[in-house]
């Protein structure tokens, strides 16, 4: 009889979150429909004729609506819709963001458009467009013979290409539009890679090469030339797994080898990590561990860094000393910068 009431109980119950999942379900698909409404209605009112619906972003408690301009693959417009969406309508802050992400799409466009027009033909495979929030601040993923001690020659090689690439740009471009945002991956083997038919803000990197190390640089727009000293390690390759690993591994097999003993802190991750001065394939890092653990009381206090050297070619990590004593009084760490190039 209990058993029976229990198994009806929980039935009820079942059916009940099953009822309330599927109203609001009903309810964000009927937000997300008035989202559209308002947003293409606004977006007809400001620009007649201009503009199509390409989709729907959720939000934390709105909508993004995107919308394309006709005709137009590089061009695309973002904007957040109201809550309430019967809030957007023209004369409204929604009316404002409408017009602001149409000036940011249109630049992004136009750079895009110069992209396309410039690289491929001064010998540089562009691959993908990442970071780019609908706007001219993006980052454009190439494909780039750096060799591992001396890159300058490489870089050097995107000199025209920069100045083709402005050459195209419209004649009152902006100095975001002018600058660029790059991010390097190394050939695979077997030679390039072939360049896709044409480089959109839809066009993303892909997943087999998303994990390869990578190069960050840029340049802004009243230089020429993209210096060596200024690319570092894209940060995702340093949080990947596969080097976590390694650099735990070789700290925690260092302080077990060290009379002062230590303890990898859980989920430690590189600190402060430097790329060299001059080679691609040498990292440094610190992994920071702690001195004592006390079971249940949650993380332990790190004071102890491991500095390490990370030989890429090699796939070596040597660690090169035991840091002590690593905060000052107010628990800052006070650790020395390490040689090289920044990251990130």
């Amino acid at each position: 009889m209990i058993a029976g009431l229990k198994g009806r109980a929980s039935g009820l119950a079942g059916r009940w979150l099953l009822s309330l999942w599927l109203c609001a379900c009903v309810s964000a698909c009927a937000d997300r429909q008035a989202a559209i409404d308002a947003a293409t209605a606004l977006a007809e009112a400001a620009y007649p004729g201009q503009l199509e619906l390409v989709g729907t972003h959720l939000q934390k408690d709105h909508y993004d609506v995107v919308f394309a301009i006709r005709g137009d693959p590089f061009t695309r417009i973002r904007f957040g819709v109201d809550r309430d969406a019967s809030r957007c309508r023209p004369a409204s802050p929604c009316e404002d963001r409408l017009h602001r992400a149409y000036a940011d799409g249109t630049a992004a466009g136009a750079k895009l458009r110069a992209l396309n027009a410039a690289f491929p033909r001064c010998g540089v495979v562009p691959l993908a467009v990442q970071d780019e929030g609908l706007g001219p601040g993006f980052t454009a993923v190439i494909e780039l013979d750096l060799a591992v001690q001396d890159q300058q020659p490489a870089l050097d090689r995107l000199t025209p290409c920069i100045a083709a690439f402005r050459s195209v740009l419209p004649p009152v471009a902006t100095p975001e539009q002018q600058s660029l945002k790059l991010r390097i991956l190394l050939p695979e083997p077997g030679g390039a890679a072939r360049a896709p038919a044409l480089l959109t803000l839809d066009t993303t990197l892909a997943d087999a090469r998303s994990d390869e190390i990578s190069f960050l640089t840029g340049i802004g727009p009243e230089a020429d030339r993209i210096p060596a000293e200024s690319l570092r390690v894209h940060p995702a390759f340093l949080s990947g797994r596969t080097m976590r690993d390694r650099l735990v591994d070789a700290a925690e097999t260092a302080l077990a080898g060290d009379p002062g003993g230590g303890q990898v802190a859980t989920l430690a991750f590189p600190t402060g990590t430097r790329l060299d001065p001059q080679r691609l394939d040498v990292i440094r890092s610190y992994i920071l561990a702690c001195s004592t653990v006390r079971k249940g009381q949650g993380p332990c206090r790190t004071d102890i860094a491991v500095r390490l050297r990370h030989d890429l070619g090699a796939g070596e990590v040597i660690p090169e000393a035991i840091i002590r004593d690593i905060r000052d009084a107010r628990g800052n760490l006070r650790l020395s910068p390490l040689p090289g190039r920044g990251v990130g």
